[in-house]
């Protein structure tokens, strides 16, 4: 068992890692908020497995034999339950990410409405089980990711299939929605077929963080993305020549810039300038670095406040 661990343990971490970084990439590329709302999720995500799931097999290998078995229940039963709010942020992010995504925004009472009745549910279900050992406790714990995961991941499913967003299109978003659903499907179960405590958490486990990546994949390499478009060029702003003295920004990069504020895609910018997809990304890298943003919502914010006085870095 300790070397399946082991070899789940990498995929896990591969996988939390990889999901990041794809998203993050789509937030380079497209001017889309779903894509920062779907960065979050995944982070959230990846700490509630590490820091929930993995934190007891962690636990178990450098101390399980040294330490009391109750001490050890209230540790396993302490490690579950502080992990919790990392699912709540995360369940709140999918449901962010499902109406940006349909082209819709997601109104201010429903985050705190979401997130005070979730903590009431997570404050009665410590006042519970705060006498439980871990077994019994274990249950409670997983009827209640069960009804959760199943009730947003419904939500989330709804609200990113009634949408009218042109991009992700309505085929992407149904596909989104069935990884969606299928993700949380397939975790509650295994919490439910699984009854061994550490094969049921390392099945869940990988499921949780193959659920993500699988979105990720999907988004960047099968979705039919499109750039937010304006409806007009974007005339260059007063004082675009002197930030681009400024920042010592090169007449190509220059271009780049404004048709990355026209909302063209990276391969869009090389077909219409004439030169490779790599080449476009290696201006685009050098022109985050000189004019100290991370991407190209901060770059664009950036170009655009120039008429009202916005001085660099007063994005960030």
């Amino acid at each position: 068992m300790e070397f399946i661990s082991l070899v789940i343990f990498i995929f896990s971490a591969a996988m939390a890692a990889g999901s990041i970084l794809l998203v993050t990439r789509l937030l380079e590329e497209f001017a889309h908020p779903c894509f920062r709302s779907l960065f979050y999720h995944n982070l959230f995500i990846s700490a509630f497995g590490f820091y929930g799931i993995w934190g007891q097999f962690i636990i178990m290998a450098l101390a399980g034999s040294r330490l009391d078995p109750e001490i050890f229940s209230t540790i396993s039963v302490l490690s579950l339950l502080l992990g919790l709010p990392f699912l709540v942020f995360a369940w709140m992010m999918l449901i962010r990410f499902a109406v940006e995504a349909s082209g819709h925004k997601l109104r201010n009472w429903f985050t705190v409405v979401f997130l005070i009745v979730n903590f009431e549910i997570i404050a009665a279900l410590s006042l519970v089980i705060r006498d439980m050992s871990f077994n019994d406790a274990l249950p409670l714990f997983k009827y209640y990711y069960i009804a959760a995961a199943l009730l947003f991941a419904t939500m989330a499913a709804t609200l990113i299939v009634r949408g009218d967003s042109v991009s992700p299109g309505r085929s992407d978003r149904i596909a989104l929605a069935l990884i969606i659903t299928g993700g949380a499907l397939a975790q509650s179960l295994s919490l439910l077929l699984i009854h061994h405590s550490a094969w049921m958490a390392m099945a869940f486990v990988f499921l949780l963080f193959a659920a993500i990546t699988l979105m990720s994949l999907y988004l960047s390499y099968r979705a039919d993305l499109k750039p937010v478009r304006l409806a007009e060029p974007l005339p260059l702003p007063n004082g675009f020549e002197d930030f681009i003295r400024k920042n010592e920004i090169s007449p190509r990069e220059a271009e780049i810039i404004t048709e990355i504020c026209n909302g063209l895609s990276n391969q869009e910018i090389a077909d219409k300038l004439f030169i490779s997809l790599q080449t476009v990304k290696d201006h685009t890298s050098r022109i985050y670095m000189k004019t100290n943003v991370r991407n190209r919502m901060q770059l664009m914010a950036l170009v655009r406040g120039m008429d009202t006085g916005t001085a660099a870095g007063e994005h960030l």
